[in-house]
């Protein structure tokens, strides 16, 4: 059965937020279903401005899952929300739209402060997109975050630079290969075999004698996996 969409569209201005929600997620589905993503992008944006966080969060999220370049403009808006879980999911949607404009609207989120529940950084999740979208205009923003004082947003660095896979991210690995966190010198070993590129024998070289052995073994297995390619 077919989504009523001019319904639906009505519902998107009901003064119950719940019914606004549920018509964001039908609107999300139908949008796939009949194929006409651009028209439906155009009836959410406006909830971008939604007086209730939990349906502008939800609606960055169905953004993601339309995964249409129209809905960069809405969550353009979405990523200086007040909110810090807006911002992150639009962040994570902006990464499924996979475009590369979307490295633009990341930029606004370059230097983010907030930890969510005082674990995660939104500038962990900038990081995390910028390896999904896959675009070396990303890694000017992960070039500084190779200095991020948050391990955690270090160790997503060094993971995204190997998702991007261009030869143009060692200079960063090769700061990550010094972390202090072994985890982030590990992921620094798997990205360089990703990339597959043979300048990075040498930083590989150096990682096969880490003091944690763990990092030394991954770096060893990678280093084999770069001399045979």
């Amino acid at each position: 059965m077919k989504a009523d969409i001019q319904k639906l569209s009505e519902e998107l201005s009901d003064k119950n937020p719940i019914k606004r929600l549920k018509a964001i997620k039908e609107l999300a589905k139908a949008a796939n279903e009949v194929n006409d993503k651009e028209r439906i992008v155009k009836l959410l944006e406006p909830l971008a401005q939604d007086k209730a966080p939990f349906v502008r969060w939800n609606l960055a999220i169905y953004l993601g899952k339309i995964g249409d370049k129209s809905a960069i403009s809405a969550l353009d808006k979405l990523v200086t929300d007040e909110h810090a879980n807006v911002r992150m999911r639009a962040a994570l949607a902006l990464s499924l739209t996979g475009d590369e404009e979307c490295v633009d609207v990341l930029k606004k989120l370059e230097n983010d402060g907030y930890n969510i529940a005082n674990s995660f950084p939104v500038r962990f999740f900038v990081a995390m997109a910028l390896g999904k979208i896959g675009s070396e205009s990303g890694l000017s923003i992960l070039e500084r975050y190779a200095d991020d004082t948050d391990p955690l947003v270090r160790w997503q660095t060094a993971v995204a630079v190997g998702d991007i896979g261009s030869p143009k991210g060692l200079l960063v690995l090769k700061r990550l290969s010094e972390d202090e966190v072994p985890f982030t010198r590990a992921h620094v070993a798997i990205a360089l075999a990703q990339i597959g590129d043979k300048s990075g024998i040498e930083i590989l070289e150096k990682l096969t004698k880490d003091s944690m052995p763990r990092v030394a073994q991954i770096a060893k297995e990678s280093l084999e996996t770069l001399q045979q390619t």
